[in-house]
């Protein structure tokens, strides 16, 4: 279990309230599926299309920035907020893994996005974030 400070929090949500969260969420799905093309796998409906602007990598960043909303929201109750989505995921077949590497693209454009504001204490909490996020997906796994 991670273990996010007010601190923490306190920084999680700043970075989320000034974030162009379809852009960003975009850019970080269009990262993971080109560094790690293996999760494209459940992807056959985008047709080998999975640039940021293209209509399916869209779609899919409209449904996870909306669940990272509610995690922001929500930080000390993210297995209650993620119970049914994990269970969906581990329905469809998900590799857990791929929601550790979905937060490492984030945490990229995040500091491409931040330049000089992404300092060692931004990294930290954005880490702890996903980290606790990627947890909370896998939490109904069996």
């Amino acid at each position: 279990m991670v273990n996010i400070t007010k601190k923490e929090a306190q920084i999680i949500t700043d970075i989320w309230n000034h974030l162009d969260k379809q852009g960003t969420t975009a850019h970080a799905l269009e990262r993971v599926f080109a560094v790690y093309p293996w999760t494209t796998r459940l992807f056959g409906s985008f047709n080998n299309h999975f640039k940021a602007g293209d209509s399916g990598v869209q779609g899919h960043a409209t449904k996870v920035a909306g669940a990272l909303e509610k995690a922001v929201h929500n930080l000390h109750d993210l297995d209650k907020v993620f119970h049914q989505l994990s269970e969906k995921h581990q329905t469809i077949g998900v590799d857990t893994q791929n929601f550790k590497l979905l937060g490492q693209t984030f945490i990229v454009e995040l500091a491409i996005q931040l330049k000089g504001k992404f300092t060692p204490e931004v990294h930290e909490a954005a880490f702890k974030f996903f980290l606790a996020v990627a947890g909370a997906l896998s939490s109904q796994y069996h």
